[in-house]
């Protein structure tokens, strides 16, 4: 017994020691368990039964849908793309002179085109007495009326360089 006093102290400090490590591995425990706790009621809060097999066989029906939306999706951006490209895309408009005799560039032609260049050209020929205007239909870049130099000029998205002078008269 002598012989264990003399070490009282020694044995007291390492028992609180382990104490404190119980304590510390018991912390440790408290915290992991709370952790898979949280990570079973995410389980559970899939599948009431958390069986496995099922929320992946769910899972894989659902990825299943989900291609078959997306494959939708991209066929109908497919047929919006093409419903664009029939829209007209730019108006375009060049504004001339068509009678020597009238001080500006008062008469002017507009293509309404899609990207195909179907579409329409539309002309407003200006003149001091009256104005006339006239719509041709076009069809690839070509109409089968007959397109005037500046009908043709716009259709191909040309620019005038310089303002055409004529002569005539309406």
């Amino acid at each position: 017994m002598a012989y264990l006093q003399q070490y009282e102290i020694y044995l007291t400090l390492g028992a609180l020691a382990i104490a404190l490590i119980c304590i510390i591995f018991t912390a440790i425990a408290v915290a992991s368990a709370a952790g898979w706790k949280r990570k079973m009621k995410r389980w559970t809060s899939i599948h009431s039964s958390a069986d496995l097999e099922e929320v992946y066989a769910r899972t894989l029906k659902q990825v299943d849908q989900l291609r078959q939306e997306v494959a939708q999706v991209q066929s109908d951006m497919q047929e919006l793309r093409e419903q664009v490209r029939r829209k007209i895309s730019t108006a375009k408009i060049v504004r001339y002179n068509a009678f020597a005799d009238t001080g500006s560039d008062l008469s002017f032609s507009v293509a309404l085109l899609d990207d195909y260049a179907d579409g329409v050209v539309i002309s407003s020929i200006y003149g001091r007495d009256e104005s006339r205007t006239y719509a041709k239909p076009v069809a690839s870049g070509t109409s089968s009326y007959t397109l005037t130099e500046e009908e043709q000029t716009v259709i191909h998205g040309e620019s005038m360089t310089a303002p055409v002078k004529r002569s005539t008269r309406v």
